[in-house]
């Protein structure tokens, strides 16, 4: 009897796991580890960097780029997610 309740409170902490993980994923689905990653999903947009504690943006050469929380984004993707930042580039 142990064991049943014992397994059946590990399988539902796994699944609870799971589940929050799932949910994070898709928030973030947008963010990419590499700029070729990001630039092969969006070819004809401009790669710019996530800030996902602030929700900014950082293009190449601002001293935030790469080296804050987030990751390599489409910038039309980031800014339809409510995104802000450097003004677009024509």
């Amino acid at each position: 009897m142990t064991r049943l309740i014992l397994s059946t409170l590990l399988l539902g902490l796994i699944s609870s796991v799971t589940l929050a993980q799932g949910a994070a994923s898709k928030h973030h689905r947008f963010l990419f580890r590499t700029e070729h990653s990001a630039q092969a999903h969006c070819p004809g947009d401009r790669i710019v960097w996530a800030n996902t504690a602030t929700h900014t943006l950082h293009s190449r050469g601002d001293h935030h780029f790469a080296h804050t929380k987030g990751g390599f984004a489409c910038e039309a993707e980031a800014r339809a997610l409510g995104y802000r930042g450097p003004a677009a580039h024509a």
